[in-house]
């Protein structure tokens, strides 16, 4: 806060009333220590803050004045200010005295209390643009949830959670060290802690008590009864570890964390322990931390998530989705290992997800008798965004095992080590962000390596986070977790928070142990893995079945009589691509595309004659397709497209239609027509995807030889494909203009153009300015993802979402406006032409040119106002 001395009292006030809201300020009140600089203490100030707030007067104004100085510096951090700078008007002062960079903006002059409103708009800068972009509106409540649905889901943007890391590694003595390299208050250094390690792990099994009714482990095929720790045990060992924690020298630390949390403002604190650099520490159940004091677990309150880190490479960036969500339950009991309980299990997991399912929030897929080949089968062809898994899982040596069923021998156990199930999960990380191992042991670590478990091989081959099961519980407790984690997740939480949220229910239910069973392995820093967008209210449900089970038991009982035996995979990249040109509509279709687009606009079938929701089955190995003939090119060109051959595929059918336009009709395909089109669709569109458009329009063809299509399977093709046709069409990605001729922000280089990344910009920043809604970032993140696939060198993948950097070039794509390609450009308050024109082409005195293009809609250049849409041409390269 920058002000004239004779305003002292105003300043502090207002000091207090920031403070006392949360914020940190700068405010010159303490003395400075002895051989301090005040100019480095000031320069430092401005550096560090994120908002810079000058209190107008004629004293502060006037020539000379220091505060002449901290404008100066503040301009040089922010030479576009946007939000980061607020002048306040707290004494009349001549608009000409004030410095050119404030009378770019809009000066605050308070209506009633000046003190308040200037706390209020803090407020609202802070909350439209915060650094943490990933924090989607809160959701309403779901209206047409079940009575006995447990509770309702918190709203996803009420708790804003910063972070305390416990970084935990040997000392030189071969005890252990703690540093807090991250935290609220700040970092400290690394001091030694004392804690006896083999203790705490006897104590907590000690007397532990075989679980009725849940799955045994098999070592070397002996069968070992699975243990639930006491209740006692578990409390004791949580309340050692928080005795070790608060009598080491960082006890203040942890204190003053502890006190920054405020429920009422919505303030939580994410506990990060990392145990790379003492692998031994992550056996212990840090879950169950335990204050004597509040007689309380610290980590079955919501405001307290907590997750286990380790030092990988840089986090993915969060997935954009259009619910549902995609969740694959994969299910492996082989008969000649203990026999593993999941049929109640998987009947109460897929009743209690009912709910998710027909709002539209969830889509669950169901794989029996899981083998390696078809577990990688329905990875590819329900591409899900979770993967839950039921099975056997144990710890031989210093590694981690999942058991799955033999692909060779039905009934016969497939042994696979966590290292391997994750180099074969690293395949489906395009759509895969979450994977729940329901197993035992599935969170042990080795003592010596910290990857040696599965859910840490998982973590360091990429996958973003993985729930894992530190010792069995059981069914009842597991479904009851399951349920309601994936409850909070759909709402929108954060991985952690919604694994907490559902940790404290089932405490409340008197589960005394089994809710500290789950551990959270992360490695996205705010826990954020998918962005939502609102969900659909077309229920979604789908089971796949083995290769080698009937047709007729592919469907749950209460299965709609309509069945389709392929997954109903939708495009994450497609999905965001269809956000983005919702706009494109009313463009003349192709070929026999355009007439079954348009005569099926004419033929709605009676409402009476809709299918339901379609019922899935297995996608491999292939079975055979039923149908009224026996068409062996119909198998062939299935068989390929599930192969990846689509090309291949399109000139079969092709070679099909040429010899009779009526072979691939529903009344010649009979059941098999609904599986192909479908199929044929999923194709289509990865190949738009892929920037094939040739390949997209052939397969668009042969889906128009194949019309008409029921309602439901029309419609969603109509979703899938329409809107590729209309960006074929256009030929929005066009590139011509050679990367050496880039030099600048602004410049078209076929259908995008170049926007640099300007000091003290954010990807909700220049989402908000560029589409007028801050949270379309990841939409505008995958744009400039896929120019760059496609060979646009001016520009590259940008390694970290929340932390872009002066300099780099974003592509943002262009559309037809005002009769010629532009951007949108919405304005932010403060601005001006000749700030947006620095921001957007480098270059102050462009405004001439923006103010040519609106002239209409700006009589007067000097007054835009907030929330105008001006069209921003690209400049063409020389």
């Amino acid at each position: 806060m920058s002000y004239a001395s004779k305003y002292r009292a105003i300043a502090d006030d207002l000091c207090c009333r920031l403070q006392a809201v949360g914020h940190e300020v700068f405010f010159d009140r303490e003395d400075l220590r002895a051989g301090a600089s005040f100019d480095d203490r000031i320069r430092s100030a401005i550096e560090d803050c994120e908002l810079f707030i000058f209190l107008i007067s004629p004293e502060a104004v006037a020539a000379g004045h220091y505060t002449r100085t901290e404008v100066k510096i503040a301009s040089r951090k922010w030479p576009t200010p946007g939000w980061h700078v607020l002048p306040v008007q707290v004494a009349e002062t001549p608009l000409a005295d004030i410095p050119a960079y404030l009378r770019a903006l809009t000066i605050m002059q308070a209506e009633g209390n000046l003190a308040a409103e200037v706390v209020l708009e803090v407020e609202d800068r802070v909350r439209a643009n915060s650094v943490e972009p990933q924090r989607p509106e809160p959701k309403p409540p779901n209206l047409d949830s079940a009575p006995d649905s447990g509770p309702a889901p918190s709203e996803p943007a009420g708790v804003h959670y910063r972070s305390m890391q416990l970084r935990f590694a040997r000392d030189t003595a071969g005890g252990y060290s703690i540093a807090v390299p991250e935290a609220p208050g700040g970092g400290r250094d690394a001091q030694s802690f004392a804690l006896d390690t083999p203790a705490l792990e006897s104590a907590l099994w000690s007397g532990a008590q075989p679980i009725v009714g849940s799955a045994r482990r098999s070592m070397n095929d002996a069968e070992i009864d699975a243990l639930l720790p006491a209740a006692t045990n578990a409390r004791e060992v949580g309340q050692a570890l928080y005795a070790a924690l608060f009598a080491s020298p960082l006890r203040a630390c942890f204190e003053e964390s502890l006190r920054a949390i405020d429920p009422q403002r919505g303030e939580g604190l994410r506990f990060v322990i990392n145990t790379t650099d003492a692998p031994d520490l992550a056996r212990l159940p840090w879950e169950f931390l335990y204050s004597p004091a509040k007689d309380d677990f610290l980590f079955s309150d919501r405001m307290k998530p907590v997750v286990r880190w380790l030092d990988v490479d840089e986090p993915p960036p969060t997935l954009a989705v259009k619910p549902p969500l995609r969740l694959l339950i994969a299910i492996a009991a082989p008969a000649d290992r203990p026999g593993l309980k999941v049929g109640e299990e998987i009947a109460r997991l897929d009743h209690a997800l009912d709910e998710l399912t027909s709002s539209g929030r969830i889509e669950t897929v169901r794989l029996d008798h899981a083998t390696l080949e078809s577990l990688d089968s329905a990875l590819l062809q329900t591409r899900p965004h979770i993967l839950h898994f039921i099975g056997h899982g144990d710890f031989v040596g210093d590694e981690g095992m999942l058991v799955l069923e033999s692909d060779t021998v039905p009934g016969t156990a497939d042994t696979i080590a966590g290292r391997q199930f994750a180099v074969l999960l690293r395949n489906h990380l395009t759509s895969l962000r979450l994977v729940f191992l329901n197993s035992c042991m599935g969170a042990t670590s080795s003592r010596r390596d910290p990857f040696g478990g599965v859910a840490q091989s998982l973590i360091r081959r990429g996958i973003p986070a993985v729930i894992a099961m530190q010792f069995p519980i059981p069914d009842k407790a597991a479904v009851a977790l399951a349920r309601h984690f994936y409850r909070y997740l759909a709402a929108g939480q954060p991985v952690d928070a919604a694994l907490t949220s559902a940790r404290a229910f089932l405490y409340a239910r008197g589960f005394a142990v089994e809710w500290g069973a789950p551990a959270l392995h992360m490695r996205t820093p705010d826990g954020r893995l998918f962005d939502l967008a609102a969900a659909p209210r077309t229920p979604a449900v789908a089971r796949m079945a083995p290769a080698d089970e009937p047709q007729s038991a592919a469907a749950p009982p209460q299965s709609p009589p309509t069945s389709v035996t392929l997954s109903q995979p939708v495009s994450d990249e497609g999905s965001k691509r269809r956000n983005a040109l919702a706009a494109i509509v009313g463009i003349a279709l192709l070929g026999t595309a355009a007439l079954w687009f348009t005569a099926s606009k004419e033929s709605t079938p009676e409402a009476d004659q809709l299918p339901g929701p379609p019922v899935l089955g297995a996608p491999a190995p292939m079975p055979a397709l039923p149908a009224p003939i026996q068409a062996r090119p119909i198998d062939q060109a299935m068989a390929r497209l599930q192969a990846g051959d689509s090309a291949g595929a399109a000139e079969l059918l092709l070679g099909i239609i040429g010899q009779d336009q009526a072979a691939l009709t529903r009344e010649r395909l009979g059941a098999a027509h609904a599986p192909l089109a479908q199929t044929l669709g999923d194709a289509a569109e990865r190949a738009f995807i892929a920037g094939d458009f040739d390949l997209g329009r052939r397969l668009v063809d042969l889906l128009g030889a194949m019309s008409p299509f029921d309602a439901a399977l029309d419609a969603r093709l109509r979703t899938q494909i329409e809107p590729w046709l209309a960006e074929a069409a256009v030929e929005e990605i066009v590139v011509e203009a050679p990367a050496a001729a880039i030099a600048a922000a602004g410049i078209d280089i076929g259908g995008f153009m170049v926007y640099t990344v300007r000091r003290g910009d954010t990807l909700w920043g220049i989402a908000r300015r560029l589409t007028g809604d801050g949270r379309n970032w990841p939409q505008l993140l995958s744009g400039h993802y896929r120019a760059v696939e496609v060979g646009l060198a001016v520009a590259s993948r940008i390694a970290d979402p929340a932390r872009i950097r002066p300099g780099q070039n974003i592509l943002v794509p262009l559309s037809p406006s005002a009769g010629f390609r532009a951007v949108e450009y919405h304005v932010a308050r403060g601005e001006s032409l000749s700030a947006i024109a620095l921001r957007i082409y480098g270059d102050a005195q462009m405004w001439r040119a923006i103010y040519r293009d609106n002239e209409r809609q700006l009589p007067n250049p000097d007054l835009i106002e907030p929330g105008q849409v001006l069209i921003l041409r690209p400049r063409v390269p020389q």
